[in-house]
């Protein structure tokens, strides 16, 4: 791909993600901003992640149309939902702008994953994928700060203007990407470039409800664990809200060394093979956690670990998605993510209902450590088959 194509789509996807993540520190400032309470105001965050689960539905239509196409319609759905939140005086109209945030990023995520996927051969696709993705861990490193100084001078809306004024930006820079489709892709590959230099990689076409159940499986394991660490930190150190604002920037460095070790690592290591080791060994890092208790410093790196390595599993699960069926990567990537939607969501009820029970980790352990080994089943019985058939 060339420069400005790589520049089109990281800068567009740091705003899609900027969207996202910005809700997550700032939810007070912004349940103020529109005087409702703070329980009011996660109805905003749960609507959005409540229309994710429609990813599969948009990634059947935008095969057909093309995935530059449904980029442009990601975007554009971001541009009117930012726009919509940063004139929003009521809890009604900023839960319509969230609904299209919402909405914004499994139409975009699954397409421009897609479109980089046709344009780059799968022996540098996690190279490629794992670029892409450290535009989730830029969005917190660059634009968390950013967002914390613009509320801070100009309100709780700022924000939102300049993500709503970068998304248009992007529609504008989108509309000049040359349209790459399964029928007329760019880049054609023979069939023995797609085999990785490892004897561990396989045939990938073969079996791909399975990938999505690692997917699901994957993520829920994360989210029980992760949308308490906050709670567990709070009760376990009497940490306070800033030094956990503080920690954050670490957990974004811990991201983006995961998605930069897929760059460097995964292609030559093979992409099945860094997936079943990524399970194993984020596996063990929430093993290790309750063992972390006793030490604020061991508790510190005990988290980054587990979100260095979950990053990690996560990126690197993509670029075998992308060849699951060439012809309809579009479809699968979209399936991918309405499952990883379901995985979070599962994780983000069951853990605070744990935690509010027994409040302790060793339960949510238990939970998480069953969903990883039922993860490597699932992957280990996809490779079986497609090992079989091939």
């Amino acid at each position: 791909m060339s420069k400005w194509t790589w520049f089109v789509v990281l800068f567009s996807r740091v705003t899609l993600n900027l969207a996202v993540r910005v809700t997550y520190p700032f939810l007070p400032a912004i349940a103020r901003g529109l005087d409702i309470s703070f329980e009011k105001a996660g109805l905003l965050v749960a609507a959005r992640h409540l229309v994710g689960l429609t990813g599969a539905l948009w990634g059947l239509l935008e095969e057909r149309k093309g995935y530059a196409w449904g980029m442009l319609l990601g975007l554009t759905a971001l541009f009117i939902g930012s726009l919509t939140v940063s004139v929003s005086r009521t809890f009604s109209l900023a839960l319509f702008g969230f609904v299209l945030i919402g909405l914004s990023k499994p139409v975009y995520d699954p397409n421009v994953q897609a479109f980089v996927s046709s344009r780059i051969p799968y022996s540098k696709r996690a190279w490629a994928l794992g670029i892409l993705e450290s535009s989730w861990a830029g969005s917190w490193l660059i634009g968390i700060p950013l967002s914390g100084f613009l509320i801070a001078h100009f309100g709780w809306q700022s924000p939102f203007v300049l993500i709503s004024g970068a998304a248009l930006l992007a529609i504008i820079c989108t509309k000049s990407l040359q349209e790459v489709t399964q029928d007329n892709p760019n880049y054609k590959e023979s069939a023995s470039q797609v085999v990785s230099s490892t004897r561990e990689e396989v045939n990938v076409r073969a079996r791909p409800t399975l990938i999505l159940g690692v997917s699901l499986l994957m993520v829920f394991a994360n989210e029980n664990m992760v949308i308490v660490y906050g709670a567990w930190l709070e009760k376990q150190f009497n940490l306070q809200v800033q030094t956990l604002g503080l920690y954050s920037i670490l957990v974004g460095l811990a991201e983006l060394a995961g998605e930069f070790t897929v760059v460097f690592l995964v292609d030559r290591f093979g992409k099945r093979r860094s997936i079943l080791t990524g399970l194993i060994l984020t596996g063990m890092s929430y093993l290790a956690l309750p063992f972390c208790q006793n030490s604020i410093v061991l508790a510190f790196v005990g988290l980054v670990v587990m979100f260095y390595l979950f990053e990690f599993t996560i990126v690197s699960i993509f670029p075998y998605v992308s060849e699951l069926v060439p012809s309809e990567r579009g479809k699968w990537f979209a399936f991918n993510f309405s499952a990883l939607v379901v995985g979070r969501m599962a994780g983000a009820l069951l853990g605070p209902w744990l935690w509010e029970r027994r409040a302790d980790l060793y339960i949510l352990v238990v939970f998480s450590l069953l969903a990883q080994v039922v993860a490597v089943i699932l992957l280990l019985l996809s490779a079986k088959r497609k090992a079989h058939s091939a």
